[in-house]
């Protein structure tokens, strides 16, 4: 009798575990299967003929769709005009710059009205809540000047 009642209740043990385990997968399946918000960076970026560049890039990944996109909004200072600039696009993750073989960077793809006038836009990783602008052979601005963005 003792035999039976273990294995009895090792049995609704069993079951409930699973049902429980089979909830928690469904709900992290889902939660990594939409279109989720990986980070949003900001900060004021140098400029030629203005005060800054106020910088907004929000980075997003659909695991389900395997896409990775982006939203850029910069703000140039001291032109008169508030009205962001919006560009919008694919990006991806590239490994190694010249300097560190195993940096991270993080590379939005600009394309413009010619398709082969089309650009990227590099930012380097310096840590899990700081990226850095770089220059397109994925070198260091050779600049005193604030290159980062800080996520929010």
């Amino acid at each position: 009798m003792k035999k039976l009642v273990y294995i009895l209740f090792f049995l609704v043990l069993v079951a409930c575990n699973g049902n429980t385990g089979n909830k928690i997968d469904t709900a992290n399946k889902t939660a990594t299967n939409e279109n989720s918000a990986l980070g949003v960076f900001t900060g004021i970026l140098p400029c030629a003929d203005c005060e800054g560049i106020e910088t907004t890039i929000t980075l997003k990944e659909n695991k389900e769709k395997n896409e990775r996109t982006y939203t850029l909004k910069e703000v140039y200072l001291g032109q008169g005009s508030d009205k962001p600039f919006e560009t919008t696009g694919m990006w991806t993750i590239i490994k190694g710059t010249p300097s560190d073989p195993n940096a991270i960077v993080y590379q939005l793809a600009v394309e413009n009205d010619d398709p082969e006038d089309s650009d990227v836009v590099n930012y380097l990783v310096v840590n899990n809540t700081t990226i850095k602008h770089i220059d397109d052979e994925m070198n260091e601005f050779d600049s005193k000047l604030n290159y980062t963005l800080t996520k929010k």
